[in-house]
């Protein structure tokens, strides 16, 4: 038959033990005697039970205040049965008078009393049984010693009004600890369960009730001793409840439900391991210690085109392996299912529809509870457009081992042939230079030692000549600073352009103060380059200009900006150079290429084909357009502030756009 549970097992608990305790009292009725020795044997039973409880649940008990109390008790309730036997009708101890039994009691109720003060201190300490168990055994043995042994144990008076009023005192004593240890109880009541809580709050409660009643009456028959022992009794039990509800009953519940809980946690990682495997994009194939299939994933499948029902149970090797790779697979698997660690390696596969893959293979042993190999477990991927990918890279680098060695080849001639440039640019400026200034200075020498001796035609031939000289050392320092600038390093800062033009101007203007020149230049024209470099863009454009309009009565240069829709600046550079007729658009900025036929204007050398290069280098491009009538305009775009850095050499320029 179960127990009754819930409100209506604890309604019949309340029956049975009120039904106990008017069975006590109807023995107090009969023989007032008889009920104490009943009653306190019946305590002392209840009492070695609280121990035993506590005693053999101490590996359940996580709660070391109830430990403590149970092993207490075994005390008290030894002393509480000392305390019937000393009863003068018993005749267990002859021979020491009226006040033993009154010893033995006070000091199972100061035991009792102190005990329940102190337990509320081993909560949150680490507790060891036996240390307190040999302590009290030692508090034990010094209380009979005094009581029996040596006659210095209280309430040994002789009986009379004076051991009656001791007697009260002592009785009143335990009283006010209990009252102390029911507050320190419940000062640390988070410890508790709620319901233990409330059984050891209402034990203690009734033990101080015991003790306080006992105050109230002197002669020990009297029916206020039968109140106090039934209370001792009533908070015993509810100790005892409380020790089986938290020692036994608990544990035993959170025995089946920990079991419950394992087994509803084998099932989930069951069923998390079975979802690894159907959704894993690996092959992952199971094999028993025979080396038999025994689960084989979709992937697996998918991989080897075998669904699992036509292979299970079959040994591996006869299906999955290539027939050269068998011997060495059935090797690597018995040497694992004996303990050894074998490596990853990669083996020949061949599917169902016969295409050989290359799988990387690796397998591992599942012990079993016996300590043996129970499965092998092994994962396969499948690297065969892996191998084939590694194939054609190292193809690939070959290849590009090869053609790094042509442009090394390359580089080499590269340096070469800039290294002789170099040469013959330090030629130029050292071999060229000083023939040029020495002609210049004789033929200066000669039109003036000789000038009475030439005749007209002479001289004009000497003059030309002095024109030609000069125009050669232009064009010798125009080509030595484009070859200077072409290997040049550049340095990125934002340049005010507006500033550049204005200084290029007034330069021009200082070398012919009586030309009229209108010079238009924009204001806070700004972009980001190097300031060398631009600034000899703005002196050939600007210098171009400023000749080309030398016999314009009214001229104009301008340099204003260009709206540009890719990003980056435009700026231009006009002029009303009237009457000049365009030479060859397309070649315009090709090195040596010359603006006009006429013998008016001298060549510019390479100076739009050093415009082209540089503006280049920029990450910009360059244009112009040429009007008979209204002059001619160049063009060119750089990059914004803030983005120079990151500009890339453009390209070749789009054709030079005219207009005639």
């Amino acid at each position: 038959m179960s127990e009754p549970s819930g409100r209506f097992g604890t309604y019949v608990h309340f029956m049975i033990w009120a039904l106990a305790l008017v069975g006590f009292y109807l023995t107090s009725r009969y023989s007032l005697p008889l009920f104490h020795g009943i009653a306190g044997i019946f305590s002392a039973v209840i009492a070695g039970g609280v121990f035993a409880v506590a005693w053999n649940s101490r590996g359940f008990l996580e709660n070391n205040y109830l430990l403590f109390l149970g092993i207490s008790y075994l005390f008290v309730g030894v002393l509480d049965l000392l305390h019937i036997l000393a009863y003068g009708g018993m005749r267990v101890f002859p021979g020491f008078g009226a006040h033993l039994p009154v010893q033995l009691g006070f000091a199972a109720r100061g035991l009792e009393s102190v005990s329940l003060c102190l337990a509320p201190l081993c909560l949150g300490r680490r507790l060891k049984p036996y240390a307190v168990f040999a302590g009290y055994g030692l508090v034990f043995a010094v209380i009979t010693l005094m009581i029996f042994v040596w006659p210095i144990f209280p309430l040994r008076e002789a009986a009379g009004p004076g051991l009656a009023a001791l007697k009260q005192t002592a009785d009143f004593l335990p009283g006010v600890i209990l009252l102390g240890a029911l507050a320190l109880l419940w000062r640390r009541r988070e410890e508790f369960d709620l319901e233990v809580l409330h059984l050891l709050l209402a034990a203690i409660a009734l033990a101080a009730g015991s003790e306080f009643t006992r105050t109230v009456f002197t002669e020990a028959s009297g029916q206020a001793g039968v109140v106090a022992q039934l209370l001792k009794i009533s908070s015993l039990f509810l100790m005892y409840k409380a020790l089986i509800e938290t020692g036994i009953r608990r544990p035993y519940n959170l025995l089946f439900r920990n079991l419950r809980l394992a087994e509803a946690m084998v099932r989930r990682e069951r069923d998390f391991a079975d979802s690894l495997m159907e959704t894993a994009q690996v092959m992952v194939l199971i094999l028993d210690c025979q080396g038999r299939i025994d689960r084989l994933n979709p992937a697996g499948e998918r991989l080897t085109g075998y669904a699992l029902s036509q292979v299970q149970g079959r040994p591996f090797w006869e299906v999955f392996p290539a027939p050269e790779a068998v011997d060495a697979m059935k090797e690597a698997f018995f040497h694992l299912v004996a303990g050894e660690i074998h490596p990853t390696e990669e083996i020949e596969w061949v599917a169902k529809d016969g295409v050989h893959r290359r799988i990387a293979w690796s397998a591992a042993a599942h012990i079993g509870e016996d300590g043996s190999v129970s499965h092998v477990i092994g994962t396969g991927i499948d690297i065969t457009d892996r191998r084939e990918a590694e194939i054609r890279l190292q193809r690939l680098q070959a290849e590009l081992a090869g053609q790094a060695r042509g442009d090394k080849a390359l580089t080499g001639e590269l340096e070469v042939t800039k290294g002789e440039l170099d040469a013959f640019t330090a030629a130029v400026r050292r071999d060229l230079r000083s023939p040029l200034r020495w002609i210049s200075s004789f033929c200066q020498a000669l039109e003036v030692a000789g000038a009475h001796r030439l005749d007209f035609r002479g001289c004009r031939y000497l003059r030309r000549l002095r024109r030609m000289i000069r125009q050669t050392g232009e064009l010798t320092e125009a080509l030595l600073e484009h070859a200077r600038l072409a290997g040049a390093a550049m340095q990125w800062q934002v340049i005010d352009l507006s500033d550049q033009a204005r200084a290029i101007a007034a330069a021009l203007q200082h070398t012919a103060p009586g030309r009229r020149v209108e010079f238009i230049i924009g204001a806070n024209l700004r972009a980001e380059g190097d300031p060398a470099m631009l600034r000899w863009v703005l002196s050939i454009l600007l210098g171009n200009a400023w000749k080309f309009t030398g016999t314009v009565p009214r001229a104009k240069i301008e340099f204003e900006a260009l709206s540009a829709t890719d990003g980056t600046r435009g700026f231009l550079v006009r002029d009303n150079r009237a009457g000049f007729a365009p030479n060859g658009g397309h070649a315009l900025f090709r090195t040596f290429h010359r603006l006009c036929a006429t013998r008016d204007f001298s060549s510019p050398g390479p100076g739009l084909a050093t415009v082209k290069h540089i503006i280049q280098r920029h990450g910009g491009r360059v244009w112009a357009e040429i009007d008979p009538r209204q002059g001619a305009t160049f063009y060119f775009t750089l990059p914004p502030p803030g983005q120079g850095s990151t500009a890339k050499p453009a390209g070749e320029d789009e054709p030079d756009s005219l207009k005639g």
